[in-house]
């Protein structure tokens, strides 16, 4: 069969769980459970999409279609039993995002398991943590203000997600028992920090694209190399929440994140990248350069400024890793613009200005390094 025609195929099943998912809303099924019906049985449709597809042409059509269906039913509040949560959410529009982004990197990579994995995960643990937090999460811990999370989901989300890529490297992959267990445990562990600290649906985004690009460094692991990167990620974890939570700035969550943030820098460009990130964090955690917020309580959480703070050194990061060059340059001075933004309150606290302008000068620092210093 042609692949316009498993399009189609797939284009109707995924309208037919639209219609039913509506059906359920009108007849008072609760909007989260029809919300992870679609997120969960639209995902398990998606899985095949390397077996059936040989080129990137119809899942890229069927991936900006279901982002523009997705974005536009928000807009124009259609699709109640998707959107209309009481939380903010766009984890709706960034699933297709995801998927295609995976199709790709699965397809240059050669590994349609790899795709397979990322998707279970975000179907299936993303459920699972859902069903137990709701129903049995009794510790929760705050993630901002108005948004909350339970270590028993967290823990369903990291017991699931270990399950599954170790299962499937196991049964598809000429990996050893023992590195099909490690591997596992580090991806269960960062995508476990992804859902546990994202905030309006990021981690339909972050943890799919997560679990690939980790697995595409590990298509031929070693034990040793291993061990140490699941030493430091702990490591950097724990200094972290030993370090920073006492100085009642940046809480569990923010901490957790920044370890993990802190972790990625050094796994992706060193000991040096990973001390000037640690020190600017020091700093944060001592001072007051964290954008405020108008109530008090904020004090204690602080993942939003975080995410933003950390967006552009983190672009560095990766870019250097894939040109295979390292961005000093632009990595520092990311972090100085971000201070000086945050510090002088240049934006009124402004997240996205102070985004868009700390991007802009560190892309000026690149092409200077390039220019003038290189």
């Amino acid at each position: 069969m042609s692949e316009l025609f498993f399009g189609f195929i797939i284009s109707a099943v995924f309208i037919l769980l639209f219609l039913i998912a509506e059906i359920c809303a009108k007849k008072g099924v609760d909007i989260e459970v029809t919300r992870k019906f679609v997120h969960f049985s639209g995902s398990l449709v998606t899985l095949f999409f390397p077996f059936v597809f040989d080129t990137c042409n119809t899942v890229t059509v069927l991936a900006v279609a279901f982002f523009l269906i997705m974005l536009i039913s928000k807009k124009t509040g259609r699709l109640k039993s998707v959107h209309n949560v009481e939380r903010a959410s766009d984890g709706a529009i960034y699933h297709p995002i995801a998927i295609f982004i995976c199709f790709l990197y699965s397809k240059y990579l050669n590994e349609p398991w790899f795709y397979v994995i990322s998707v279970l995960i975000l179907a299936i643990s993303d459920a699972a943590a859902a069903l137990v937090g709701k129903n049995y999460g009794i510790n929760k811990f705050v993630v901002e203000i108005g948004t909350g999370k339970t270590f028993e989901g967290s823990f369903a989300f990291f017991l699931t997600s270990f399950l599954i890529t170790h299962l499937v490297l196991l049964l598809s992959s000429d990996i050893s028992r023992l590195n099909c267990v490690l591997v596992a445990l580090l991806i269960s562990v960062i995508v476990t920090i992804f859902e546990g600290v994202s905030l309006k649906g990021a981690d339909n985004l972050f943890i799919p694209l997560s679990v690939m690009f980790i697995l595409s460094k590990n298509i031929h692991p070693q034990t040793e190399v291993l061990l140490f990167q699941i030493f430091a990620l702990f490591l950097f974890l724990i200094v972290y929440l030993l370090f920073l939570i006492p100085y009642k700035r940046i809480g569990f969550s923010g901490a957790i994140l920044l370890g993990l943030i802190n972790y990625v820098i050094y796994a992706l460009l060193g000991d040096i990248y990973s001390v000037i990130f640690f020190i600017f964090a020091f700093i944060c955690s001592r001072t007051n350069l964290i954008l405020d917020y108008e109530c008090a309580e904020a004090d204690a959480y602080r993942v939003k400024p975080i995410f933003y703070i950390s967006a552009v050194p983190l672009v560095c990061a990766f870019l250097s890793d894939f040109i295979g060059a390292p961005l000093i340059y632009p990595f520092v001075v990311s972090l100085v613009s971000e201070g000086i933004i945050i510090k002088t309150k240049l934006f009124n606290n402004n997240l996205n200005k102070g985004l868009v302008t700390t991007a802009i000068v560190s892309f000026i620092a690149l092409g200077v390094y390039y220019v003038f210093i290189r």
